[in-house]
């Protein structure tokens, strides 16, 4: 008797009833698969289940990080276009005032300091 049936526990899929191979193949949560499945099986679920969650999970945040780095950009971005409009202007300003007599470079100046209220230092006034 070289083929012997394997002895029922040996292999247990094989002796499996329809409703555990229903439950087998089912979207169950893996604990209902405890007691039912083999111990192997029921790991692999729990392993799949507790995967799928935590993926999920890190990508929610990864998605929350991307739009907080967005916004954070995007507000970078417009402080640099209003630094770069400023240092526009105050650097035209500079050069027309050396193309022009004393008074009105100190006219033209003034305007484009007090058109770009906040920038440039008060002068030290050293002894």
């Amino acid at each position: 008797m070289l083929f012997a049936r394997p002895v029922a526990g040996f292999f247990p899929e094989v002796f499996m009833s329809a409703n555990d191979l229903a439950l087998r193949f089912s979207s169950a949560p893996a604990e209902a698969l405890i007691g039912v499945l083999p111990v192997l099986e029921v790991k692999e679920a729990l392993r799949e289940e507790v995967e799928s969650d935590v993926m999920d999970e890190v990508w929610t945040e990864h998605n929350f990080e991307m739009e907080a780095m967005g916004e954070q950009v995007d507000e970078t971005a417009r402080l640099a276009r209003k630094f770069e409009c400023a240092a526009e202007a105050l650097g035209t300003a500079i050069k027309l005032s050396l193309t022009l007599p004393h008074n009105e470079a100190m006219q033209v100046l003034s305007d484009a300091l007090n058109d770009n209220p906040g920038y440039g230092r008060e002068p030290a006034k050293d002894a």
